[in-house]
């Protein structure tokens, strides 16, 4: 039965970081951002990142990926130009809007943290997110993460 339960649990609390980021984005007045642009906050990163890239860190096609990109672009959160050493490539940044969204994220993310570590004895948070970044390490698991360093 826990094979069936771990992931799902996961996923649960996975999504209640989401949502209460969205919640918090779109009472700071974005509120035209949608769980579709999620993902391409969360592994953007700062700096440069091209369509292709940035479509495998998500696990999306570069079709689906254009199109979240293209609403972000129109709506002002990042900026699409020509890759500097490929052409044929678009470089992905974000605009100030962007990054002041990645703040917000980040905010929503430490107190949603603190929210969570109240609800556990003192040090198991510590302990489980000692250990969920163990396994991340040693499965050589692709997370957001390693972006934003």
């Amino acid at each position: 039965m826990q094979n069936l339960v771990l992931p799902r649990t996961l996923l649960a609390l996975s999504r209640v970081f989401e949502v209460k980021a969205l919640t918090a984005l779109h009472a700071a007045g974005h509120i035209k951002l949608r769980r579709s642009h999620y993902a391409v906050f969360a592994y953007i990163g700062r700096g440069t990142v091209r369509v292709s890239d940035l479509a495998e860190r998500t696990q999306q096609t570069q079709q689906g990926m254009g199109k979240t990109l293209r609403e972000l672009e129109q709506l002002g959160y990042i900026t699409r130009a020509i890759d500097a050493t490929d052409k044929r490539a678009k470089a992905i940044s974000l605009t100030a809007s962007g990054e002041t969204v990645i703040d917000l994220m980040q905010k929503s993310f430490t107190a949603t943290r603190q929210e969570h570590a109240k609800l556990l004895e003192q040090g198991e948070n510590d302990e489980l997110y000692a250990l969920l970044e163990k396994l991340v390490t040693e499965a050589k698991l692709d997370t957001p993460g390693q972006y934003w360093s």
